[in-house]
């Protein structure tokens, strides 16, 4: 009889189980969609194509941050990256642009150049956002992978990944 009970309860263990993992998947795949343009809003429409102007747009996702619905479209201008954040009623919320190391503001290169020291600057991407300019910073040093916020003004604002190790399976 016990182990009747101990059964049971197992197999309903892992039927609650499954069922979780299922939802938070499908929850995961519900939190970015592709899209085509036709797919999103109007206002968001206009501010993409302001955005990229003749350029062709790349990708376009959904997604849900904060309860608010964000659309993204990612586009290639003049060979550099660049992407577009934009909330469902047209307003930009974050534009992206992958930079070189020569783009940025001297205090951010010197920053920049500190942090890396003797390791190499894998991607700067400059973000602007309510009319301010950060950089989104990752370098390798010493096989480490490290990704900082660095202001205009050179200062770190959020430092991530300090001891995520690339190891040699790794793509980056």
């Amino acid at each position: 009889m016990q182990i009747k009970t101990i059964v049971s309860g197992i197999a309903a263990l892992a039927l609650v189980a499954g069922l979780a993992i299922n939802v938070s998947a499908e929850e995961k795949g519900e939190n970015e969609k592709p899209l085509a343009l036709a797919d999103v809003p109007a206002a968001v429409q206009s501010a993409i194509k302001q955005f990229a102007g003749s350029n062709p747009i790349e990708r376009i996702s959904k997604e849900s941050e904060d309860n608010k619905t964000i659309f993204e479209a990612a586009i290639t201008i003049n060979g550099s990256k660049q992407a577009i954040e934009v909330f469902a009623d047209g307003t930009v919320n974050q534009t992206e642009k992958q930079v070189s190391l020569k783009d940025v503001p001297d205090p951010v290169q010197a920053a920049i150049k500190s942090l890396a020291g003797s390791g190499s600057v894998d991607e700067i991407v400059e973000e602007t956002s309510d009319g301010k300019k950060n950089y989104e910073v990752e370098v390798t040093v010493n096989g480490k992978k490290r990704e900082v916020h660095i202001d205009a003004n050179g200062k770190i604002e959020k430092d991530e990944g300090k001891c995520e190790h690339k190891g040699h399976g790794d793509k980056d």
